[in-house]
């Protein structure tokens, strides 16, 4: 295991982390590792060089090691992928500078304060300590920084550029997720994007299974949102909210209506008789705003959406026209908390159908889930209230994903219509409809927080 010291050329007072690292690991995933500690965002190229590269002493005879996308487009370099850091430090006489965004070139100086023994088991790099945040993406270089920050704190901005639109921007390029902060390092991030890393930017909760159905590159994109929020991608020890095994009453009451097979009319229907004990048992009358004792499934669409739940979920199962529990929904509906764990579980796998492996109504659930843990509210009515601060449109997360708005003809925006997945439709207007029952309407959006981070973390 390697100390490495890195600090950004340049940045005055400078910017730097010190880190542990494997020295044997390849130099893509510590590229990647050095993005993390620094606090970039996996949104540009990297390259490691032996020497600086713009330093025309050293230039001839520097090694630089690219990613292959930058090998196949530049023709010449070195191969990450098969490059150990170690060995490139060795190459390059135990100094190395890494570069990040051709563009702007970010320039690192890298160097070994300490080596020692990898214990078993041992994450293969975590961070030490650092000083500063890192520069914004796509601020103009260092300098870019320099000159932005120097806005930021009050000077007066060259002749040709607007101090209040330079401010704005930092803000706005800062990110809803991670408010600006230049003085500010934040090693728990750092450490949580590591950890993600080394899992390969997969993991066993519900936030790593909607991960498993992304490519590389959205993972990473999306893992610094998740971060910044503390999100991780393995199950965290979180529970289960008691008022959502309340909440799920409706399911175990159904199925247990359903013990004995229940016959459904000719057109589908479950018998009024059925719906009524439902509705009554559930505590649920006046939910869908019926009207009459006599209480008929094709005029509730809260019962409809219900059973088709249920169904979908494996707790009933409808064969000619009866509709009859399953051998697990017998097991769950004497369980109030086994059964609500179970549907959290259901609903938290996420689905990967529609085009190029993507399916809009899944992925826009989980981004509605992924904006109220990280304490917004995904509501497209909230921009209109006296509180616009606390709205966030899904689509601030789902155009990441290159979804395309075929009415507007452009990608997803503010104005696009966002479907999402039946299921919870139904847990947000079961939620709804307790809450105003209780005279606790104004918590919903915290219910909802709570829940969301759950089914992302459990």
């Amino acid at each position: 295991m390697l100390t490495l010291r890195i600090v950004l050329e340049g940045s005055a007072p400078p910017i730097w982390r010190t880190m542990e690292i494997d020295d044997g690991i390849m130099l893509d995933e510590a590229g990647l590792a050095l993005q993390c500690v620094m606090g970039w965002e996996h949104a540009h190229l990297q390259a490691f060089h032996s020497a600086v590269p713009y330093d025309r002493e050293d230039a001839g005879q520097a090694i630089t090691w690219y990613e292959e996308q930058s090998r196949l487009e530049i023709g010449v370099g070195e191969p990450q992928e098969t490059t150990t850091l170690g060995q490139a430090l060795a190459a390059a006489g135990g100094e190395l500078y890494f570069e990040y965004d051709f563009g702007d070139c970010w320039m690192h100086k890298i160097t070994v304060e300490a080596q020692r023994g990898k214990a078993p088991g041992e994450a293969p790099y975590r961070v030490v300590a650092g000083q500063l945040r890192a520069p914004l993406e796509d601020s103009g270089g260092i300098h870019g920084w320099q000159e932005k920050l120097s806005i930021l704190q009050g000077n007066p901005a060259p002749e040709d550029l607007e101090a209040q639109d330079i401010v704005a921007w930092m803000h706005w390029r800062g990110g809803r997720w991670n408010p600006l902060e230049p003085a500010e390092f934040r090693a728990d991030v750092a450490d949580a994007r590591l950890a993600m890393l080394a899992a390969q930017f997969t993991g066993d909760n519900g936030l790593g299974r909607w991960f498993d159905t992304m490519e590389p590159e959205l993972r990473r994109a999306i893992s610094v949102p998740a971060a910044q929020i503390g999100l991780g991608l393995q199950p965290g020890g979180i529970t289960i909210p008691p008022w959502f095994v309340d909440l799920m009453r409706p399911f175990a009451v159904l199925t247990a209506l359903c013990d004995a097979p229940v016959k459904l009319s000719a057109a589908g229907w479950l018998p009024p008789k059925i719906v009524g004990e439902l509705v009554e048992r559930s505590g649920l009358d006046g939910i869908d705003y019926e009207s009459g004792s006599t209480k008929r499934e094709n005029i509730m669409i809260t019962v409809i959406r219900l059973r088709e739940s249920a169904q979908q979920m494996g707790l009933l199962r409808k064969a000619k026209g009866v509709l009859t529990a399953t051998r697990r929904g017998r097991q769950l509906m004497e369980d109030p908390v086994a059964l609500a764990e179970y549907v959290a579980r259901k609903l938290a796998q996420p689905k990967a159908e529609g085009p190029k492996g993507r399916d809009i109504d899944s992925d826009s659930t989980f981004a509605g889930w992924f904006i109220r843990a990280g304490g917004f509210i995904p509501d497209r009515m909230q921009r209109y209230t006296p509180q616009p601060g606390l709205f966030m449109d899904k689509s601030e997360l789902l155009e990441i994903f290159g979804y395309w708005d075929p009415n507007q003809r452009c990608p997803v925006n503010e104005q696009s219509r966002l479907p999402f997945l039946q299921s919870w439709y139904l847990i947000e207007h079961l939620l709804g409809y307790r809450m105003r029952a209780e005279d606790m309407a104004e918590r919903i959006p915290e219910r909802l927080a709570e829940l969301s981070r759950y089914l992302l973390q459990g």
